[in-house]
């Protein structure tokens, strides 16, 4: 059996003993991603969307995020490995100008400076997001 895949099971192990950290993807983008990967955003060259639950692409690569998060966050070295691995890259695709939100309406309403939480406008209710695991 690989390093890889003793960590991944370790990493389930763990993630079922101690339950998800979030409830439903709406949470985790609100209270971990908006929080925790706060960067200068400013419409022209990192770009979001404050609904970003309107683009099918975030929401899918949002919600993998989601899911390795939940995987990795009790392994010893798993935030390191969650973001070498996960949020680097996808984080990149959906600040980038040509990425899933270059066509959102409020990209240029949704900047922040360094520091402060990404905008995070509530999905409507009901919305797949906001469902519950």
């Amino acid at each position: 059996m690989s390093q890889e895949q003793r960590q991944a099971g370790l990493a389930s192990e763990l993630s079922r003993a101690s339950g998800p950290q979030f409830e439903c993807l709406a949470d985790f983008v609100r209270e971990f991603i908006a929080r925790s990967c706060a960067r200068r955003v400013d419409g022209r060259t990192r770009v979001w969307s404050a609904r970003w639950w309107d683009s099918p692409e975030a929401v899918l690569r949002l919600g993998g995020l989601w899911q390795a998060w939940e995987e990795l966050k009790d392994v010893p070295g798993g935030a390191s490995l969650w973001f070498r691995d996960h949020a680097d890259y996808h984080l990149g695709v959906l600040f980038s100008p040509d990425g899933p939100f270059e066509a959102s309406p409020d990209v240029r309403e949704s900047t922040s400076r360094r520091g402060d939480d990404l905008p995070c406008t509530p999905p409507p209710p009901g919305h797949k997001v906001s469902r519950r695991r």
